[in-house]
C-alpha cells in the first residue's frame, strides 16, 4: 500500500454517503477492513461526542488519505453533498493531490455534478445490498485506494479569490443598486398596480452558472431572451467617480402560450473573472479550484446579503444558480470554443422564476409553473 504522506493522517479513507445507502456501505466497509485491514473512518466510533457535525466531518477528511464518494441519486439531493466534497476539493487543493474516488451508484455519467467531472471514477452495477459480492467492483475499489498519490496539475496560487470577489461585488455595487431597486421597477412603464395584469416582480435576478462563463448579452446565450429597455438610472459617487450612473435593463421573455414576461436580470460579473483565470496566463486557476471558488463566492454572497445588517437589500434580489454543462468542440479553438455548441435555455429558467413569484404575490389566482416539457436545473 501506498506510504501514508502526512503524520496527520489516520485512517485510509473517508467514505461520503446518504444514509439511504446504509446496506451498501455496511457491505462495503465490512469487506475493506476485514479482508483487506483498510482503516476505514467510522462516524459512530470515531467523531467527537459534544462536537457538531461540521467540525467532526472537516477533521475526518483532513485525516484520512482518500475519500470515496457514494454518487446515488438520494447522496445528490442530500444537504450534505455539496459541503463535503466542496471539503474534500478543498483539501485536495490544498495538498495538490487528487484524493476522491467518486463511485457511481445507480447515476450515469450525465448526473455526475460538473465539480467532479474530469475525476476517475468507478461505476457500479449489481445488487445494491452486497457490493462486496462484486469481485470486479471490489477490486477496482481497493486498487484505487492502494494507488499512488495522483498529482493535481501545478499553478500559480491564486488565493483565496471568492471572498475578496464576493465583498467587492456587494460593496461595490450591489449595496449601491439593490437598495431603491424595487421603487425603480415600480416607476417604470414595465409595472402594473393591476395584480392579475402584473408581469414582472421588483427584484432582481442574479446569474451564476456553473461554468462561471458569462455571455456578453443574454441574448447570445438564449435569443428567447430579449433586451426590453433599462429601468430609471442613478447616480453615485464612489471612490473618485464623480456621479457615476448606475443602469439596469428589463429583458423580456414568452412563455408558451404566448405571454410576456419581464424581469430585470444579469449575470454575477465576478463569475467571469474566474473563468478567465482558469483560462489566463497569470493566475492559472485549475478547473477544481475554479468549481472550489465558484461554490465558495456563492456562499459568501448569500450571507453577505442576508445579514441583519444588509436588511436595505432584502428581497429585492433572487441569486439564480444553474449548470451550464458544456458541449465540447474543438479545443485548439481556444477557451471560448467550448461553448460554441450549447446554449443554456436561461428563458426558461427565468419564466419559471417569474411565475413563482407572482404565485406567491397572487395567491388566489393559478399560475401554472411547469415550463413547457423541459427540466430546467436551478
Amino acid at each position: 500500500m501506498a506510504k501514508l504522506d502526512s503524520s496527520n493522517i489516520k485512517y485510509d479513507v473517508f467514505i461520503a454517503h446518504s444514509t439511504k445507502n446504509m446496506k451498501f456501505l455496511t457491505s462495503l466497509c465490512d469487506a475493506l477492513v476485514e479482508k483487506e485491514g483498510f482503516k476505514v473512518l467510522n462516524p459512530g466510533e470515531d467523531f467527537i461526542s459534544g462536537v457538531g457535525i461540521v467540525e467532526n466531518i472537516t477533521k475526518g477528511v483532513e485525516e484520512c488519505r482518500r475519500m470515496l464518494l457514494l454518487l446515488s441519486k438520494e447522496f445528490l439531493e442530500s444537504e450534505w453533498f455539496v459541503f463535503e466534497t466542496m471539503l474534500a476539493l478543498h483539501h485536495a487543493i490544498q495538498h495538490k493531490k487528487q484524493l476522491m474516488i467518486p463511485v457511481l451508484l445507480g447515476i450515469s455519467e450525465n448526473e455526475v455534478p460538473l465539480h467532479l467531472k474530469g475525476i476517475n471514477y468507478i461505476k457500479y452495477e449489481g445488487d445494491f445490498s452486497n457490493p462486496a459480492g462484486n469481485e470486479g467492483f471490489m477490486q477496482r475499489v481497493i486498487d484505487a485506494l492502494k494507488a499512488e498519490d495522483i498529482p493535481m496539475a501545478g499553478t500559480l496560487p491564486a488565493g483565496n479569490i471568492a471572498h475578496g470577489l464576493a465583498w467587492s461585488y456587494f460593496y461595490g455595487y450591489l449595496r449601491l443598486i439593490l437598495p431603491g431597486f424595487k421603487k425603480r421597477v415600480m416607476e417604470s412603464q414595465y409595472w402594473n398596480d393591476d395584480l392579475n395584469q402584473r408581469q414582472i416582480l421588483t427584484k432582481l435576478f442574479i446569474l451564476l452558472p456553473n461554468s462561471c462563463f458569462c455571455w456578453s448579452t443574454l441574448t447570445d446565450n438564449d435569443p428567447k431572451v430579449i433586451k426590453a429597455g433599462p429601468l430609471e438610472a442613478f447616480k453615485a459617487s464612489r471612490a473618485g467617480n464623480v456621479e457615476r450612473e448606475y443602469r439596469n435593463f428589463v429583458y423580456k421573455v414568452t412563455d408558451v402560450d404566448g405571454k410576456d414576461y419581464y424581469c430585470a436580470v444579469e449575470y454575477a460579473t465576478p463569475l467571469m473573472s474566474m473563468y478567465e483565470m482558469e483560462y489566463g496566463r497569470i493566475a492559472g486557476l485549475t478547473e477544481e479550484e475554479k468549481m472550489y471558488q465558484k461554490q465558495q463566492f456563492e456562499h459568501i454572497l448569500n450571507n453577505i446579503l442576508t445579514h441583519a445588517n444588509a436588511k436595505e437589500c432584502h428581497g429585492s434580489y433572487q441569486l439564480l444558480t444553474y449548470d451550464d454543462k458544456i458541449a465540447n468542440t474543438n479545443e485548439t479553438d481556444g477557451p471560448q470554443a467550448c461553448y460554441k455548441g450549447y446554449k443554456y435555455p436561461i428563458s426558461q429558467l427565468l419564466i419559471k422564476e417569474i411565475k413563482k413569484g407572482l404565485a406567491k404575490e397572487i395567491p388566489s389566482k393559478s399560475v401554472e409553473i411547469g415550463v413547457g416539457s423541459m427540466k430546467v436545473v436551478d
